[in-house]
């Protein structure tokens, strides 16, 4: 489990995500990092994306 402490604007902003996405603060940071963690990874070429279907 982490924890972690958001300023006052910030957690507003959390609050009204989770609201509009009808998502808990876990699911959301786990799509988050994903998503990141897919954006920073190295492209795969068509030959590639084609065998690892």
């Amino acid at each position: 489990m982490m924890s972690i402490n958001l300023d006052s604007d910030t957690e507003k902003c959390l609050v009204t995500i989770l609201a509009q996405e009808n998502t808990t603060s876990s699911e959301l940071i786990e799509r988050l990092l994903r998503e990141y963690w897919d954006s920073i990874q190295p492209k795969k070429n068509f030959l590639e994306r084609l065998l690892s279907m």
